[in-house]
């Protein structure tokens, strides 16, 4: 399993270099999202790293408005020597490397790019220019497997880092510090929820704009042997965020030469897998339904759409036969309950007193105290 990682220092570069790595992805503050590299610091670790014999990624990662996309596409060309790979995730970005530019690509299909087709169509649009395509997340195992054989490119998936919940190219941070208006810095807080006990998201917000992450950060570094079993050809290690740099710890657990537990407690955010085993997203939707409220069978009459205190319960009727006076019936409310009653007076959307209300019209009875909308209306027998 290839390893690959980002580095905004010597000493980051180095942990990769003594790592086995035989790459690394740079991010300058103009072109990438939490890269932190200026022109000069960029040019001093460019160099290093191909002193290194390593092969140095430029990150083009932000998304861009037509002005910003203008500005770096005319910048970009100052930097060109000293990179060997454009990485790019903007489609105009992606459009402007396959034609503007001679170096290999990484497009990163992380966000809003989960069908097979959908990344096929990618490969297709980069030609031979597509080096290698940096999958989402949020694949599940076998989904990861089918792709990874049926992509015509190398594939690339997040090992360790943080999990972006929410982005929004607005500063939402500064408002709440006045000084901090306008300055460019980071700016660092910590959310939480006012609807749920959550808290504890770390939020950033820089010149790109403002990133929100989940509490738990994502790991398949103990899985990488299996990842390799079903064609990933590289894992990421994204340490950007940590103080200590954990990436050469990281290589020891895919290289099965450290253990992951210990890894684990020693790490200083608490680990998830996503959906690595098993796509759980739909999990929730049978228990979102509610078991009263699907029985259709027998002598069903319709569903009460409207339920007006002192008034009138309104009924979709759904009986072949139609509603009539003098019928019997059963109401199930969805908590349970169970209503008796029987008509004796029925009217129509138009208020006027009828025998009969027939299928797929609006039958008004007179108001049951207790009963809801959803509630379910059932023929009784009449022994």
């Amino acid at each position: 399993m290839n390893v690959t990682g980002f580095a905004q220092n010597q000493h980051d570069l180095s942990l990769l270099k003594d790592s086995g790595s035989t790459e690394v992805i740079l991010g300058m503050r103009e072109f990438s999202r939490f890269g932190r590299l200026e022109h000069d610091s960029f040019i001093k670790l460019s160099m290093a790293a191909k002193s290194l014999g390593m092969k140095v990624i430029f990150e083009w990662d932000i998304l861009m408005t037509e002005e910003i996309f203008d500005d770096c596409a005319y910048k970009i060309h100052t930097y060109a020597p000293h990179f060997d790979v454009l990485r790019v995730q903007d489609p105009g970005a992606f459009h402007w490397a396959v034609h503007r530019s001679e170096k290999p690509i990484h497009f990163i299909a992380e966000s809003g790019n989960h069908n097979l087709e959908g990344l096929k169509g990618w490969c297709e649009a980069g030609g031979q220019k597509i080096e290698r395509i940096v999958l989402s997340i949020e694949l599940s195992r076998d989904t990861l497997k089918e792709y990874c054989a049926k992509l015509p490119v190398p594939c690339e998936l997040l090992g360790l880092g943080r999990i972006l919940l929410f982005y929004s190219p607005r500063s939402l941070l500064a408002p709440l510090n006045p000084e901090k208006i306008g300055v460019n810095e980071e700016i660092e807080a910590l959310g939480e929820s006012e609807e749920s006990p959550h808290k504890g998201f770390p939020v950033l917000e820089n010149r790109h704009g403002t990133f929100m992450f989940h509490i738990k950060e994502f790991c398949l570094i103990e899985y990488a042997q299996d990842l390799a079993s079903i064609g990933l050809s590289w894992l990421r290690i994204d340490q950007r965020f940590n103080e200590k740099n954990f990436f050469s710890e990281s290589v020891k657990i895919v290289k099965r030469t450290a253990m992951f537990e210990n890894f684990k407690a020693a790490y200083p955010q608490d680990l998830m897998r996503g959906f690595y085993h098993v796509n759980k997203s739909d999990v929730l939707f049978p228990k979102l339904k509610n078991m009263r409220l699907q029985n259709r069978h027998g002598d069903y009459i319709g569903e009460v759409l409207e339920a007006e205190k002192s008034s009138h319960l309104a009924i979709l009727v759904k009986l072949e036969r139609g509603f009539k006076v003098g019928d019997k019936f059963q109401l199930i409310h969805p908590k349970g309950e169970i209503f008796e009653g029987e008509v004796h007076s029925l009217r129509n959307v138009n208020l006027e007193e009828v025998e009969v209300v027939p299928q797929g019209e609006l039958a008004l009875i007179p108001f049951i105290q207790g009963v809801w909308v959803k509630s379910q209306l059932f023929l009784k027998s009449n022994t």
